[in-house]
């Protein structure tokens, strides 16, 4: 899964959104030998933490650059628990391309979310209502049908706590229902 540049930009630029499910997840995109591409400002923050002044700030720390070598070639699993006396941190690999990596950081994995975690889709079609598509034109790019689009957002909407694709973009876009 390749991110639209423009929309990099504005997750980049996004303040956290104080839900407790989302505040217990960051984005992280990295090339296959650990130099991060793209960090969400809490990814940022966890990393720093945990690792103090031996992370450099474009890199992924030596530990978690292994185990992404390993994942790639097929050798462990896509999942890393990292236990240290800050926290715990997961790790978990959502997809992988020749050129990048896309992980989700979980803060103290194993922890129940007050809400169910998206799907893959369920991701894939909010993406594209923060960038602002309609459901049809979401339709043609993931070649579906508008009415399971529109399906997909009546599922969506009560994951976030949310009523509307409007307040579903905000919550993407951490504006927290203001925009």
């Amino acid at each position: 899964m390749s991110l639209d540049p423009s929309f990099n930009q504005i997750l980049d630029q996004a303040e956290p959104a104080p839900d407790a499910a989302a505040a217990l997840q960051a984005l992280l995109v990295v090339s296959p030998d650990g130099r991060i591409q793209f960090a969400t400002a809490r990814a940022n923050l966890w990393l720093r933490d945990l690792f103090a002044a031996a992370y450099p700030l474009d890199r992924l720390p030596e530990v978690l650059t292994r185990w992404l070598c390993d994942g790639i070639s097929g050798g462990q699993p896509p999942r890393f628990i990292l236990d240290r006396s800050g926290g715990r941190l997961g790790v978990q690999m959502l997809c992988c391309e020749t050129d990048s990596v896309c992980l989700l950081l979980e803060q103290n994995p194993g922890v129940s979310a007050s809400r169910s975690a998206l799907t893959e889709r369920q991701t894939e079609v909010l993406s594209w209502v923060a960038r602002g598509k309609t459901n049809a034109e979401i339709g043609r790019i993931l070649s579906l049908k508008t009415k399971t689009i529109g399906k997909y957002l009546e599922r969506i909407f009560p994951k976030l706590g949310v009523e509307n694709r409007t307040a579903a973009a905000s919550f993407v876009l951490g504006a927290n229902g203001v925009i």
